[in-house]
């Protein structure tokens, strides 16, 4: 069941995109499930990956095609901002998308780029201090190129980092 509520301020949501576009249905396709991208959202502003921007941030804009998340609270909303003003900028991770999640073999890579789901989880793990594991590797050398929106959402959703999806109502 969704929840009803009001998006607070000062806190972290993540926003998972399920498709519009024919990018998108194939991102979702491949990587089997209902996301093709995510973001953060914090005070009306959300932080990305962006094909073409790179690390950035614009305002946010109510779409219906976006299932939206808090993230738990051990997760600050300081690091989060952190992490992207530090990054802010940085290129879209074009060679990490196409040889991480289609081409996996070849784990191609740019340590200094980020396609959406890697940004939000290594944000995330910066947060929390570099303690996320998966399979009993830290995150950092699993490689946070190695997660899809689909995979990120439901690692977080195991890690119990995300709650029940959020829906928001609109005030004006």
């Amino acid at each position: 069941m969704d929840n009803y509520l009001k998006l607070n301020d000062n806190k972290v949501y993540i926003l998972f995109h399920k498709p519009k576009n024919i990018i998108g249905s194939l991102i979702s396709l491949w990587t089997l499930g209902k996301y093709s991208h995510c973001e953060f959202l914090i005070n009306g502003k959300v932080y990305l990956a962006d094909v073409l921007k790179g690390v950035t941030e614009v305002d946010y804009k109510e779409k219906s095609n976006v299932d939206i998340y808090e993230l738990h609270e051990h997760i600050e909303m300081n690091d989060i901002l952190d992490f992207f003003h530090y990054n802010k900028g940085k290129k879209y991770d074009m060679d990490g998308i196409i040889g991480s999640q289609f081409l996996w073999f070849l784990n191609s890579h740019n340590e200094d780029e980020f396609f959406c789901s890697e940004f939000c989880l290594n944000a995330i793990d910066y947060a929390l201090q570099f303690t996320l594991t998966y399979k009993l590797k830290s995150l950092e050398h699993k490689g946070y190129n190695k997660f899809s929106p689909n995979r990120l959402f439901k690692y977080l959703k195991e890690m119990e980092l995300i709650k029940e999806r959020i829906r928001v109502i609109t005030v004006g």
